[in-house]
Protein backbone atom coordinates (compact mmCIF):
# COMPACT_ATOMS: atom_id res chain seq x y z
CA UNK A 1 0.00 0.00 0.00
CA UNK A 2 1.13 3.47 -0.83
CA UNK A 3 0.10 6.31 0.88
CA UNK A 4 0.63 10.25 0.33
CA UNK A 5 1.84 12.75 2.36
CA UNK A 6 -0.74 15.71 3.98
CA UNK A 7 0.25 18.63 2.54
CA UNK A 8 -1.02 22.37 1.89
CA UNK A 9 -4.33 23.06 3.41
CA UNK A 10 -6.91 20.12 4.16
CA UNK A 11 -6.31 17.61 1.41
CA UNK A 12 -4.46 14.26 1.26
CA UNK A 13 -2.79 13.72 -1.34
CA UNK A 14 -0.58 10.48 -2.90
CA UNK A 15 -1.09 7.07 -4.09
CA UNK A 16 -4.13 5.10 -2.02
CA UNK A 17 -2.65 1.92 -3.52
CA UNK A 18 -0.72 0.18 -5.70
CA UNK A 19 -2.57 -2.86 -7.54
CA UNK A 20 -1.02 -5.77 -9.86
CA UNK A 21 -3.33 -5.93 -13.44
CA UNK A 22 -3.07 -7.75 -16.24
CA UNK A 23 -5.41 -7.88 -19.70
CA UNK A 24 -5.51 -11.54 -19.94
CA UNK A 25 -5.60 -12.04 -23.28
CA UNK A 26 -5.63 -9.51 -24.58
CA UNK A 27 -3.58 -6.58 -23.43
CA UNK A 28 0.19 -7.17 -24.03
CA UNK A 29 1.34 -5.87 -20.66
CA UNK A 30 1.94 -6.97 -16.82
CA UNK A 31 1.64 -4.72 -13.83
CA UNK A 32 3.74 -5.48 -10.78
CA UNK A 33 3.26 -3.39 -7.44
CA UNK A 34 6.05 -0.73 -6.65
CA UNK A 35 5.54 1.23 -3.09
CA UNK A 36 6.62 4.90 -3.06
CA UNK A 37 6.17 7.69 -1.02
CA UNK A 38 5.16 10.98 -2.85
CA UNK A 39 5.73 14.65 -1.67
CA UNK A 40 3.00 16.72 -2.71
CA UNK A 41 3.38 20.34 -4.74
CA UNK A 42 1.96 23.15 -2.08
CA UNK A 43 -1.30 24.29 -3.97
CA UNK A 44 -2.26 27.72 -4.38
CA UNK A 45 -5.74 27.85 -3.84
CA UNK A 46 -7.92 27.87 -0.40
CA UNK A 47 -9.84 24.96 0.43
CA UNK A 48 -10.77 23.90 -2.78
CA UNK A 49 -8.93 21.10 -5.04
CA UNK A 50 -7.91 22.63 -8.26
CA UNK A 51 -5.38 20.61 -9.43
CA UNK A 52 -4.65 17.85 -7.20
CA UNK A 53 -5.04 15.09 -8.95
CA UNK A 54 -2.96 16.95 -11.37
CA UNK A 55 -0.38 17.00 -8.85
CA UNK A 56 -0.65 13.46 -7.86
CA UNK A 57 -0.43 12.31 -11.04
CA UNK A 58 3.01 14.24 -11.81
CA UNK A 59 4.37 12.87 -8.66
CA UNK A 60 3.90 9.71 -9.75
CA UNK A 61 5.61 10.34 -13.16
CA UNK A 62 8.52 12.00 -11.07
CA UNK A 63 9.20 9.66 -8.54
CA UNK A 64 8.07 6.30 -10.11
CA UNK A 65 8.83 6.77 -14.29
CA UNK A 66 11.29 4.55 -15.55
CA UNK A 67 12.83 6.69 -17.10
CA UNK A 68 13.79 10.45 -15.62
CA UNK A 69 11.41 13.17 -16.23
CA UNK A 70 11.81 15.35 -18.62
CA UNK A 71 9.74 18.62 -16.86
CA UNK A 72 9.56 20.64 -20.22
CA UNK A 73 7.84 18.01 -22.35
CA UNK A 74 5.99 16.65 -19.28
CA UNK A 75 4.34 20.61 -19.20
CA UNK A 76 4.41 21.39 -22.90
CA UNK A 77 2.34 17.98 -23.71
CA UNK A 78 0.05 19.13 -20.46
CA UNK A 79 -0.68 23.02 -21.80
CA UNK A 80 -1.20 21.52 -25.13
CA UNK A 81 -3.79 19.27 -24.15
CA UNK A 82 -5.52 22.11 -22.09
CA UNK A 83 -5.74 24.22 -25.41
CA UNK A 84 -6.87 21.38 -27.20
CA UNK A 85 -9.96 21.30 -25.73
CA UNK A 86 -11.49 24.74 -25.88
CA UNK A 87 -13.86 25.29 -28.61
CA UNK A 88 -12.15 25.72 -32.60
CA UNK A 89 -11.30 29.03 -33.82
CA UNK A 90 -11.76 30.79 -30.35
CA UNK A 91 -8.31 31.05 -28.76
CA UNK A 92 -5.23 32.18 -30.96
CA UNK A 93 -2.21 30.53 -29.44
CA UNK A 94 1.33 32.42 -30.81
CA UNK A 95 4.70 30.53 -30.33
CA UNK A 96 7.39 32.27 -28.68
CA UNK A 97 10.72 31.27 -27.72
CA UNK A 98 10.21 28.12 -24.85
CA UNK A 99 6.61 28.90 -24.83
CA UNK A 100 3.38 30.74 -26.06
CA UNK A 101 1.17 33.54 -26.31
CA UNK A 102 -2.41 32.76 -25.53
CA UNK A 103 -5.38 35.75 -26.84
CA UNK A 104 -9.34 35.30 -26.09
CA UNK A 105 -11.07 38.21 -27.56
CA UNK A 106 -9.31 41.54 -24.88
CA UNK A 107 -7.72 38.95 -22.77
CA UNK A 108 -3.91 37.63 -23.33
CA UNK A 109 -1.73 35.79 -21.38
CA UNK A 110 1.79 34.92 -22.50
CA UNK A 111 4.22 31.72 -20.55
CA UNK A 112 7.14 29.98 -21.01
CA UNK A 113 8.38 26.97 -19.94
CA UNK A 114 12.16 25.84 -18.37
CA UNK A 115 13.72 22.51 -17.23
CA UNK A 116 12.26 23.06 -13.37
CA UNK A 117 9.76 21.83 -12.74
CA UNK A 118 8.67 24.81 -9.96
CA UNK A 119 8.61 27.14 -12.07
CA UNK A 120 6.76 25.17 -14.97
CA UNK A 121 4.08 24.82 -12.47
CA UNK A 122 3.77 28.04 -12.37
CA UNK A 123 3.62 28.70 -15.88
CA UNK A 124 1.11 25.43 -16.31
CA UNK A 125 -1.19 26.93 -13.46
CA UNK A 126 -1.50 30.31 -15.29
CA UNK A 127 -2.59 28.38 -18.28
CA UNK A 128 -5.02 26.43 -16.16
CA UNK A 129 -6.80 29.31 -14.56
CA UNK A 130 -6.70 31.64 -18.11
CA UNK A 131 -8.29 29.19 -20.02
CA UNK A 132 -10.97 27.92 -16.65
CA UNK A 133 -11.71 31.85 -16.35
CA UNK A 134 -11.87 32.92 -20.26
CA UNK A 135 -14.17 29.70 -21.11
CA UNK A 136 -16.48 30.23 -17.76
CA UNK A 137 -19.66 28.19 -18.34
CA UNK A 138 -18.38 26.47 -21.57
CA UNK A 139 -15.47 23.84 -20.18
CA UNK A 140 -15.62 22.73 -16.62
CA UNK A 141 -12.14 22.85 -14.20
CA UNK A 142 -12.25 19.19 -14.06
CA UNK A 143 -12.52 18.72 -17.42
CA UNK A 144 -9.74 21.19 -18.30
CA UNK A 145 -7.40 18.77 -15.89
CA UNK A 146 -8.04 15.75 -17.13
CA UNK A 147 -7.29 16.67 -20.55
CA UNK A 148 -3.78 18.03 -18.71
CA UNK A 149 -3.40 14.62 -17.41
CA UNK A 150 -3.99 13.01 -20.67
CA UNK A 151 -1.74 15.08 -22.39
CA UNK A 152 1.43 15.07 -19.93
CA UNK A 153 0.38 10.80 -20.22
CA UNK A 154 1.08 11.21 -24.24
CA UNK A 155 4.62 12.16 -23.54
CA UNK A 156 5.63 8.69 -21.89
CA UNK A 157 4.73 5.82 -24.16
CA UNK A 158 2.18 3.60 -25.08
CA UNK A 159 1.92 1.88 -22.24
CA UNK A 160 1.33 4.01 -19.45
CA UNK A 161 -2.55 5.47 -19.28
CA UNK A 162 -4.50 7.99 -17.10
CA UNK A 163 -8.03 6.06 -16.42
CA UNK A 164 -11.17 8.38 -14.95
CA UNK A 165 -13.17 6.61 -12.78
CA UNK A 166 -15.14 4.53 -14.53
CA UNK A 167 -12.39 3.07 -16.43
CA UNK A 168 -10.71 2.17 -13.70
CA UNK A 169 -13.15 0.44 -12.08
CA UNK A 170 -13.77 -1.88 -15.18
CA UNK A 171 -9.82 -2.58 -15.58
CA UNK A 172 -9.63 -3.80 -12.41
CA UNK A 173 -11.62 -6.54 -12.45
CA UNK A 174 -9.87 -9.70 -11.37
CA UNK A 175 -7.76 -11.89 -13.28
CA UNK A 176 -9.54 -15.14 -12.17
CA UNK A 177 -9.35 -16.68 -15.30
CA UNK A 178 -12.74 -15.53 -16.11
CA UNK A 179 -14.37 -12.20 -17.52
CA UNK A 180 -17.57 -10.39 -18.48
CA UNK A 181 -16.74 -9.91 -22.61
CA UNK A 182 -17.79 -11.22 -25.99
CA UNK A 183 -14.68 -13.76 -26.57
CA UNK A 184 -12.29 -12.32 -29.28
CA UNK A 185 -8.81 -12.30 -29.04
CA UNK A 186 -7.23 -9.00 -30.50
CA UNK A 187 -4.28 -7.73 -31.73
CA UNK A 188 -2.82 -4.94 -33.83
CA UNK A 189 -1.98 -5.70 -37.78
CA UNK A 190 -1.30 -2.89 -40.15
CA UNK A 191 -2.36 -0.57 -37.31
CA UNK A 192 -5.76 -1.92 -37.39
CA UNK A 193 -7.97 -3.69 -34.44
CA UNK A 194 -7.70 -7.22 -35.91
CA UNK A 195 -9.53 -10.66 -34.85
CA UNK A 196 -6.89 -13.14 -34.21
CA UNK A 197 -9.27 -15.62 -33.10
CA UNK A 198 -12.69 -15.78 -31.34
CA UNK A 199 -13.07 -18.41 -28.25
CA UNK A 200 -15.20 -21.41 -28.01
CA UNK A 201 -19.02 -21.26 -27.64
CA UNK A 202 -18.56 -17.39 -26.90
CA UNK A 203 -20.69 -14.29 -27.79
CA UNK A 204 -18.09 -13.50 -30.50
CA UNK A 205 -18.40 -16.81 -32.29
CA UNK A 206 -21.88 -17.59 -32.68
CA UNK A 207 -22.28 -14.33 -34.04
CA UNK A 208 -19.83 -15.09 -36.53
CA UNK A 209 -17.04 -13.13 -35.97
CA UNK A 210 -14.07 -14.65 -37.93
CA UNK A 211 -10.21 -14.54 -37.71
CA UNK A 212 -8.90 -11.43 -39.95
CA UNK A 213 -12.06 -9.01 -39.28
CA UNK A 214 -10.91 -6.18 -38.57
CA UNK A 215 -12.73 -4.12 -35.74
CA UNK A 216 -13.76 -0.65 -37.04
CA UNK A 217 -16.22 0.77 -34.46
CA UNK A 218 -17.78 0.11 -30.45
CA UNK A 219 -20.71 1.50 -29.55
CA UNK A 220 -20.66 3.90 -32.81
CA UNK A 221 -17.20 5.56 -31.75
CA UNK A 222 -14.26 5.29 -34.09
CA UNK A 223 -11.62 3.10 -32.98
CA UNK A 224 -9.26 4.52 -35.07
CA UNK A 225 -5.79 5.74 -33.44
CA UNK A 226 -7.11 3.50 -30.48
CA UNK A 227 -4.57 1.44 -28.20
CA UNK A 228 -5.55 -2.26 -27.93
CA UNK A 229 -6.13 -2.49 -23.98
CA UNK A 230 -8.37 0.48 -24.76
CA UNK A 231 -10.66 -1.60 -27.19
CA UNK A 232 -10.59 -4.45 -24.40
CA UNK A 233 -11.64 -2.49 -21.97
CA UNK A 234 -15.02 -1.15 -24.08
CA UNK A 235 -15.58 -4.73 -25.20
CA UNK A 236 -15.67 -5.72 -21.63
CA UNK A 237 -18.13 -5.04 -19.36
CA UNK A 238 -20.92 -6.92 -16.80
CA UNK A 239 -22.46 -10.01 -17.79
CA UNK A 240 -26.24 -9.44 -19.59
CA UNK A 241 -24.85 -5.83 -20.95
CA UNK A 242 -24.74 -5.07 -24.59
CA UNK A 243 -21.71 -3.71 -26.61
CA UNK A 244 -22.35 -2.65 -30.61
CA UNK A 245 -19.24 -3.04 -32.88
CA UNK A 246 -19.38 -2.57 -36.54
CA UNK A 247 -16.77 -5.33 -38.00
CA UNK A 248 -14.99 -4.65 -41.66
CA UNK A 249 -14.18 -8.04 -43.45
CA UNK A 250 -11.19 -7.74 -45.75
CA UNK A 251 -12.11 -10.87 -47.74
CA UNK A 252 -16.03 -9.93 -48.66
CA UNK A 253 -15.17 -6.28 -47.96
CA UNK A 254 -17.99 -6.16 -46.53
CA UNK A 255 -19.11 -3.92 -43.23
CA UNK A 256 -21.77 -5.20 -40.44
CA UNK A 257 -23.04 -3.68 -37.20
CA UNK A 258 -23.29 -6.65 -34.89
CA UNK A 259 -24.90 -6.51 -31.67
CA UNK A 260 -23.36 -8.62 -28.76
CA UNK A 261 -24.56 -9.66 -24.92
CA UNK A 262 -21.64 -9.90 -22.81
CA UNK A 263 -21.11 -13.24 -20.39
CA UNK A 264 -18.76 -14.78 -18.29
CA UNK A 265 -15.63 -16.01 -20.39
CA UNK A 266 -14.00 -18.94 -19.08
CA UNK A 267 -10.55 -18.70 -20.54
CA UNK A 268 -8.84 -21.36 -21.47
CA UNK A 269 -5.50 -20.56 -21.83
CA UNK A 270 -3.58 -23.99 -22.32
CA UNK A 271 -4.69 -26.58 -25.58
CA UNK A 272 -2.91 -29.79 -25.53
CA UNK A 273 -2.50 -32.12 -28.18
CA UNK A 274 -1.01 -35.58 -28.87
CA UNK A 275 1.02 -35.45 -32.39
CA UNK A 276 1.96 -38.52 -32.38
CA UNK A 277 5.65 -40.05 -32.57
CA UNK A 278 6.75 -39.01 -29.28
CA UNK A 279 5.63 -35.68 -29.66
CA UNK A 280 3.15 -33.07 -27.41
CA UNK A 281 1.89 -29.60 -28.39
CA UNK A 282 1.31 -26.94 -25.90
CA UNK A 283 -0.25 -23.84 -27.20
CA UNK A 284 -0.65 -21.71 -24.89
CA UNK A 285 -2.56 -18.38 -26.01
CA UNK A 286 -2.04 -15.89 -22.68
CA UNK A 287 -1.07 -15.95 -18.72
CA UNK A 288 -4.16 -15.69 -16.42
CA UNK A 289 -4.61 -17.15 -13.00
CA UNK A 290 -5.46 -20.07 -14.29
CA UNK A 291 -2.55 -20.87 -16.78
CA UNK A 292 -0.28 -22.82 -14.62
CA UNK A 293 -2.77 -25.03 -13.16
CA UNK A 294 -3.90 -25.64 -16.46
CA UNK A 295 -0.44 -26.62 -18.41
CA UNK A 296 0.37 -28.79 -15.05
CA UNK A 297 -2.63 -30.93 -16.35
CA UNK A 298 -1.84 -30.83 -20.04
CA UNK A 299 1.76 -31.70 -18.84
CA UNK A 300 0.49 -34.71 -16.61
CA UNK A 301 -1.83 -36.10 -19.79
CA UNK A 302 1.16 -35.79 -21.79
CA UNK A 303 3.52 -38.05 -19.60
CA UNK A 304 0.96 -40.39 -19.06
CA UNK A 305 0.47 -41.11 -23.01
CA UNK A 306 4.36 -41.69 -22.96
CA UNK A 307 5.80 -38.15 -24.60
CA UNK A 308 8.92 -37.62 -24.81
CA UNK A 309 9.55 -34.21 -26.48
CA UNK A 310 7.40 -30.97 -26.45
CA UNK A 311 6.54 -28.08 -28.76
CA UNK A 312 5.29 -24.74 -27.02
CA UNK A 313 3.36 -22.11 -29.08
CA UNK A 314 3.21 -18.87 -27.86
CA UNK A 315 2.21 -17.22 -30.60
CA UNK A 316 -0.09 -14.42 -30.71
CA UNK A 317 0.21 -14.56 -27.08
CA UNK A 318 0.31 -11.15 -25.81
CA UNK A 319 0.94 -11.73 -22.13
CA UNK A 320 -0.49 -11.49 -18.98
CA UNK A 321 0.91 -11.95 -15.37
CA UNK A 322 4.45 -11.99 -15.04
CA UNK A 323 3.99 -14.61 -11.92
CA UNK A 324 2.44 -17.21 -14.70
CA UNK A 325 5.37 -16.97 -17.00
CA UNK A 326 7.71 -17.55 -14.07
CA UNK A 327 5.73 -20.69 -13.31
CA UNK A 328 5.46 -22.13 -16.80
CA UNK A 329 9.20 -21.71 -17.81
CA UNK A 330 10.09 -23.46 -14.09
CA UNK A 331 8.45 -26.27 -15.60
CA UNK A 332 11.44 -26.72 -18.26
CA UNK A 333 14.51 -25.39 -16.18
CA UNK A 334 16.52 -26.43 -13.24
CA UNK A 335 15.37 -24.98 -9.90
CA UNK A 336 17.34 -21.68 -9.07
CA UNK A 337 17.73 -20.80 -12.83
CA UNK A 338 17.17 -17.23 -13.35
CA UNK A 339 14.22 -16.63 -15.77
CA UNK A 340 13.79 -12.74 -15.75
CA UNK A 341 14.72 -9.92 -13.95
CA UNK A 342 13.34 -6.24 -14.25
CA UNK A 343 15.43 -2.39 -13.42
CA UNK A 344 14.03 0.49 -12.92
CA UNK A 345 15.37 3.88 -13.29
CA UNK A 346 18.04 3.64 -10.30
CA UNK A 347 20.21 0.43 -12.00
CA UNK A 348 19.91 -0.50 -7.94
CA UNK A 349 16.48 -1.18 -8.38
CA UNK A 350 16.12 -4.80 -9.85
CA UNK A 351 14.53 -7.69 -8.85
CA UNK A 352 15.19 -11.13 -10.04
CA UNK A 353 12.83 -14.24 -11.03
CA UNK A 354 14.19 -17.67 -10.55
CA UNK A 355 12.60 -21.26 -11.67
CA UNK A 356 10.67 -22.18 -8.96
CA UNK A 357 10.46 -26.21 -9.17
CA UNK A 358 12.41 -29.47 -7.84
CA UNK A 359 11.22 -32.25 -10.54
CA UNK A 360 11.45 -30.72 -13.79
CA UNK A 361 11.14 -31.12 -17.84
CA UNK A 362 14.60 -30.84 -18.25
CA UNK A 363 15.35 -34.19 -20.01
CA UNK A 364 12.82 -33.60 -22.25
CA UNK A 365 13.60 -31.77 -25.91
CA UNK A 366 11.74 -28.74 -26.54
CA UNK A 367 10.83 -26.40 -29.11
CA UNK A 368 9.10 -22.91 -28.43
CA UNK A 369 7.37 -20.77 -30.95
CA UNK A 370 6.90 -17.41 -31.52
CA UNK A 371 5.95 -14.60 -33.57
CA UNK A 372 5.41 -10.51 -34.04
CA UNK A 373 2.06 -10.63 -31.77
CA UNK A 374 4.23 -12.95 -28.78
CA UNK A 375 4.33 -10.07 -26.56
CA UNK A 376 4.98 -9.77 -22.67
CA UNK A 377 5.12 -12.38 -20.50
CA UNK A 378 5.17 -15.24 -23.59
CA UNK A 379 8.97 -12.98 -24.34
CA UNK A 380 9.82 -13.60 -20.89
CA UNK A 381 9.15 -17.90 -21.11
CA UNK A 382 10.61 -17.85 -24.89
CA UNK A 383 13.76 -15.64 -23.80
CA UNK A 384 14.54 -17.47 -20.56
CA UNK A 385 14.00 -21.30 -22.33
CA UNK A 386 16.16 -19.34 -24.94
CA UNK A 387 19.53 -18.34 -22.99
CA UNK A 388 19.43 -21.25 -20.48
CA UNK A 389 20.31 -23.59 -23.69
CA UNK A 390 16.96 -25.30 -22.83
CA UNK A 391 14.49 -24.77 -25.69
CA UNK A 392 15.06 -23.95 -29.61
CA UNK A 393 13.47 -20.87 -30.76
CA UNK A 394 11.46 -20.88 -34.37
CA UNK A 395 9.20 -18.05 -35.80
CA UNK A 396 10.13 -14.47 -35.95
CA UNK A 397 11.08 -12.09 -33.69
CA UNK A 398 8.66 -10.73 -30.94
CA UNK A 399 6.67 -8.10 -30.33
CA UNK A 400 9.60 -6.36 -27.65
CA UNK A 401 6.98 -5.63 -25.15
CA UNK A 402 9.31 -5.89 -22.02
CA UNK A 403 8.30 -3.34 -19.83
CA UNK A 404 6.80 -3.51 -16.45
CA UNK A 405 3.35 -1.31 -15.45
CA UNK A 406 2.20 -0.48 -12.21
CA UNK A 407 -1.54 0.45 -11.60
CA UNK A 408 -1.99 3.66 -8.65
CA UNK A 409 -5.16 4.45 -7.29
CA UNK A 410 -5.59 8.17 -7.46
CA UNK A 411 -7.58 10.20 -4.41
CA UNK A 412 -10.90 10.61 -6.67
CA UNK A 413 -11.43 7.08 -7.58
CA UNK A 414 -9.28 7.64 -11.26
CA UNK A 415 -6.14 5.65 -12.04
CA UNK A 416 -2.63 5.53 -13.75
CA UNK A 417 -0.83 2.74 -15.04
CA UNK A 418 2.56 3.27 -15.53
CA UNK A 419 5.70 2.10 -16.82
CA UNK A 420 8.12 1.70 -13.93
CA UNK A 421 10.75 -0.48 -15.08
CA UNK A 422 11.67 -3.13 -17.62
CA UNK A 423 11.82 -6.68 -18.06
CA UNK A 424 15.64 -8.11 -19.80
CA UNK A 425 16.41 -11.86 -20.31
CA UNK A 426 19.18 -13.77 -18.17
CA UNK A 427 21.56 -12.81 -20.62
CA UNK A 428 20.86 -9.32 -20.67
CA UNK A 429 18.80 -9.18 -23.59
CA UNK A 430 16.52 -5.69 -23.40
CA UNK A 431 13.55 -7.23 -24.67
CA UNK A 432 11.77 -4.46 -24.89
CA UNK A 433 14.32 -2.61 -27.44
CA UNK A 434 14.99 -5.82 -29.32
CA UNK A 435 12.24 -8.85 -28.69
CA UNK A 436 13.26 -12.36 -28.40
CA UNK A 437 15.35 -13.48 -32.04
CA UNK A 438 14.38 -16.71 -33.15
CA UNK A 439 17.49 -19.61 -33.83
CA UNK A 440 15.22 -20.51 -36.88
CA UNK A 441 13.50 -17.63 -38.21
CA UNK A 442 10.58 -18.64 -39.79
CA UNK A 443 9.81 -15.48 -42.18
CA UNK A 444 6.79 -14.63 -44.96
CA UNK A 445 7.88 -13.97 -48.33
CA UNK A 446 9.40 -10.86 -48.80
CA UNK A 447 7.93 -8.82 -51.22
CA UNK A 448 9.59 -8.74 -54.82
CA UNK A 449 12.78 -5.99 -54.91
CA UNK A 450 13.60 -6.39 -51.47
CA UNK A 451 14.87 -10.01 -51.09
CA UNK A 452 18.57 -9.90 -49.27
CA UNK A 453 18.00 -6.66 -48.09
CA UNK A 454 19.89 -6.81 -44.21
CA UNK A 455 17.08 -6.20 -41.36
CA UNK A 456 17.15 -2.86 -39.81
CA UNK A 457 18.82 -2.59 -36.81
CA UNK A 458 17.24 -0.38 -33.85
CA UNK A 459 19.27 2.23 -32.65
CA UNK A 460 21.60 1.23 -29.78
CA UNK A 461 22.55 -2.00 -31.83
CA UNK A 462 25.88 -2.35 -30.96
CA UNK A 463 25.69 -2.48 -27.20
CA UNK A 464 23.34 -5.36 -27.33
CA UNK A 465 23.88 -9.18 -28.43
CA UNK A 466 20.35 -8.94 -30.49
CA UNK A 467 21.37 -8.09 -33.83
CA UNK A 468 24.27 -10.37 -33.83
CA UNK A 469 21.54 -12.92 -33.21
CA UNK A 470 19.39 -12.13 -35.88
CA UNK A 471 22.40 -11.74 -38.32
CA UNK A 472 23.50 -15.45 -37.15
CA UNK A 473 19.84 -17.19 -37.24
CA UNK A 474 18.85 -19.61 -40.13
CA UNK A 475 16.26 -18.34 -42.16
CA UNK A 476 13.41 -20.13 -43.84
CA UNK A 477 10.69 -18.85 -46.25
CA UNK A 478 7.29 -19.93 -45.22
CA UNK A 479 6.37 -21.08 -48.97
CA UNK A 480 9.87 -23.28 -48.95
CA UNK A 481 8.83 -24.54 -46.05
CA UNK A 482 5.44 -25.74 -47.33
CA UNK A 483 6.64 -27.27 -50.46
CA UNK A 484 9.27 -28.85 -48.52
CA UNK A 485 6.17 -30.49 -46.41
CA UNK A 486 4.23 -31.22 -50.14
CA UNK A 487 7.31 -33.16 -51.01
CA UNK A 488 6.97 -34.93 -47.31
CA UNK A 489 3.54 -36.49 -48.46
CA UNK A 490 1.25 -33.66 -46.83
CA UNK A 491 -1.34 -33.53 -49.34
CA UNK A 492 -3.48 -31.03 -47.86
CA UNK A 493 -0.89 -28.51 -46.84
CA UNK A 494 -4.19 -25.86 -45.98
CA UNK A 495 -4.85 -27.84 -43.30
CA UNK A 496 -1.84 -28.04 -41.09
CA UNK A 497 0.48 -25.07 -39.45
CA UNK A 498 3.90 -25.42 -41.57
CA UNK A 499 6.02 -24.07 -38.16
CA UNK A 500 4.01 -26.62 -35.75
CA UNK A 501 5.46 -29.46 -38.73
CA UNK A 502 8.54 -28.31 -39.10
CA UNK A 503 9.34 -27.91 -34.92
CA UNK A 504 7.83 -31.93 -34.66
CA UNK A 505 10.26 -32.94 -37.48
CA UNK A 506 12.73 -31.24 -35.00
CA UNK A 507 11.93 -32.67 -31.77
CA UNK A 508 10.73 -36.42 -32.90
CA UNK A 509 13.05 -39.42 -32.08
CA UNK A 510 15.19 -37.13 -30.55
CA UNK A 511 17.46 -38.77 -27.31
CA UNK A 512 19.07 -35.21 -26.38
CA UNK A 513 17.46 -32.55 -24.40
CA UNK A 514 19.96 -29.68 -25.13
CA UNK A 515 19.20 -27.20 -27.64
CA UNK A 516 22.49 -27.78 -29.43
CA UNK A 517 21.32 -31.09 -30.58
CA UNK A 518 17.85 -29.77 -31.64
CA UNK A 519 19.78 -26.74 -33.77
CA UNK A 520 22.10 -28.72 -35.39
CA UNK A 521 19.26 -30.89 -36.52
CA UNK A 522 16.73 -27.68 -37.83
CA UNK A 523 19.83 -26.30 -39.53
CA UNK A 524 20.56 -29.39 -41.46
CA UNK A 525 16.41 -29.50 -42.32
CA UNK A 526 16.93 -26.16 -43.14
CA UNK A 527 19.54 -27.23 -45.45
CA UNK A 528 17.39 -29.99 -46.78
CA UNK A 529 14.24 -27.55 -47.52
CA UNK A 530 16.64 -24.71 -49.43
CA UNK A 531 18.76 -27.39 -51.62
Amino acid sequence: MTTGKRTGIGRWLGVLGALALSLALIAPWHATPVPSSLPTSAHAGFFDDDLEIFEEVLDLVSGNYVYPPDYKTLFETSIQGMIAKVPEKTLTVTDVYSGQVLKKDSARLSYRLSFSRHENMEAFRSVYYFLANQYQGQLKKKDIEQAAIIGLMSSLDPYSLYMDKDDFERSMRDTEGQYGGVGMVITMEDLKLTVVRTLKNSPAERAGILPKDVISQVDGQTVKGMQINELAERLRGYPNTKVQIQVFRPSTNSTQEITLTREIISIETVEYKNMGDGVGYLSINSFSKQTNDQLQVALNQALEEGVTAFIMDLRNNPGGLLSQSVKVASHFLNKGELIVYTRGRDRNDMQTYQALYKNTLTHLPLVVLINKQSASASEIVAGSLKDSGKALILGETSYGKGSVQTIFRMSDGSGLRLTTSKYYTPSGIDINQHGITPEIIVEKDLPQGTEGEAPREPKGAKKDPAPLARNLATRLKETELIDYLKQKGYTNTDSIDPLVEFAKLVVRDSQHPSKSHALAKARELAKDIHY
